[in-house]
C-alpha cells in the first residue's frame, strides 16, 4: 500500500523566498529605528550642551552688565562724597551696603570698604628698607588681639626688611632663609594682602583672619580711625582693650571724631 497523503506540503520556491526577504526587511527596519534612535539621543546631546552654553553666555552678559552698573554707582558715590568733605566716615552713603541691582533673575549686592580704615601692612617698612618698629609693635598688637601668632610679625618683618637681619630663630629661620632666597618679592612693599600667602606661617585661614582689619597700600598710610575696625583701634592705641575700642567705636555711630586730638580726648571717656 502506498503511504497516506500528507496534509504538509512542500513550500513552493516562491513563498520560500518570500519568508526570506521578509525576515531581512524586519532586520533592515530594526537597523534603521537603532539608527533613528541614536541619531536622536545625539541630537539631544548636542541640543542640551548648545542650550547650556547659550545660558552660560547670557549668565555672563548679565553678570558683566550687572558689574559695569555697580561699578558706576560707586563712582557716583564716591564723586559725591568728595565733594562733600575730604573726610570718611561710617555715616555717610558710600559705607551703606550697595542695594541689590537686579537683571532677568540675577542680581548683585555689594559695599564698598575703606582700605585706610585697616592697617597697612606696609607702614612696617620705612622707604629706605629698614622695619619701623613703632608700626612692628602695633602689629604684634592686632595679631594678639586677633589670636593669632606673635611670630607671624618676625616674619612678615623679615619679608620686607631690606637687609639680611632674622627675626625669626632656630629652624625657622632656615627654612624662612630658603624661602626668601627663592623670592623675587623680598626687601619690597607687598602690592597686596594675597602676597601673605607667600610668607611663612601665614596659611589660608590666617590671611582671611587677617583681610578685614589690614591693606597693603602703597607707602606708610594713616589709619583712618572714623572707619578703622575696633581690633585695629585697639593695636593703635597702647593699653587700650578690645572692650574699650568697641566701645569707642560705637560713639562713632552718632559723633564721628573730629580729628586725633578728639579720638585722644575719648579715650578717656568713651560713653
Amino acid at each position: 500500500m502506498s503511504p497516506p497523503p500528507s496534509d504538509r506540503r512542500p513550500k513552493s520556491p516562491d513563498r520560500a523566498g518570500w519568508d526570506r526577504q521578509s525576515g531581512a526587511a524586519v532586520i533592515t527596519v530594526m537597523l534603521l529605528v537603532a539608527i533613528v534612535a541614536a541619531s536622536a539621543s545625539s541630537l539631544l546631546v548636542s541640543m542640551d550642551a548648545w542650550i547650556e552654553h547659550t545660558e552660560l553666555a547670557r549668565d555672563k552678559a548679565q553678570a558683566t552688565e550687572l558689574g559695569r552698573n555697580a561699578i558706576t554707582y560707586a563712582r557716583l558715590l564716591l564723586a559725591t562724597d568728595a565733594r562733600n568733605g575730604a573726610s570718611d566716615t561710617l555715616l555717610e552713603d558710600w559705607a551703606r551696603e550697595l542695594p541689590p541691582l537686579r537683571h532677568e533673575g540675577a542680581e548683585i549686592k555689594g559695599r564698598i570698604a575703606d582700605l585706610q580704615g585697616r592697617f597697612n601692612l606696609n607702614n612696617l617698612r620705612h622707604a629706605s628698607g629698614v622695619i619701623d618698629e613703632q608700626a612692628y609693635d602695633a602689629y604684634l598688637r592686632l595679631l594678639t588681639v586677633l589670636g593669632l601668632s606673635p611670630e607671624l610679625a618676625d616674619t612678615l618683618a623679615d619679608w620686607l626688611d631690606a637687609d639680611d637681619s632674622r627675626r625669626a630663630h632656630g629652624a625657622e629661620a632656615a627654612d624662612y632663609a630658603e624661602t626668601r632666597q627663592n623670592s623675587n618679592g623680598i626687601g619690597r612693599p607687598l602690592t597686596n594682602t594675597g602676597e601673605l600667602a607667600r610668607i611663612r606661617g601665614y596659611t589660608p585661614a590666617i590671611v582671611a583672619r587677617l583681610q578685614e582689619h589690614v591693606s597693603a597700600l602703597s607707602g606708610i598710610q594713616a589709619v583712618n580711625i572714623n572707619t578703622a575696625t575696633p581690633e585695629v583701634l585697639s593695636a593703635l592705641q597702647p593699653g587700650l582693650s578690645l572692650s574699650a575700642a568697641r566701645a569707642l567705636a560705637d560713639t562713632r555711630r552718632t559723633l564721628p571724631f573730629r580729628d586725633a586730638a578728639d579720638f585722644r580726648t575719648r579715650l578717656n571717656d568713651p560713653s
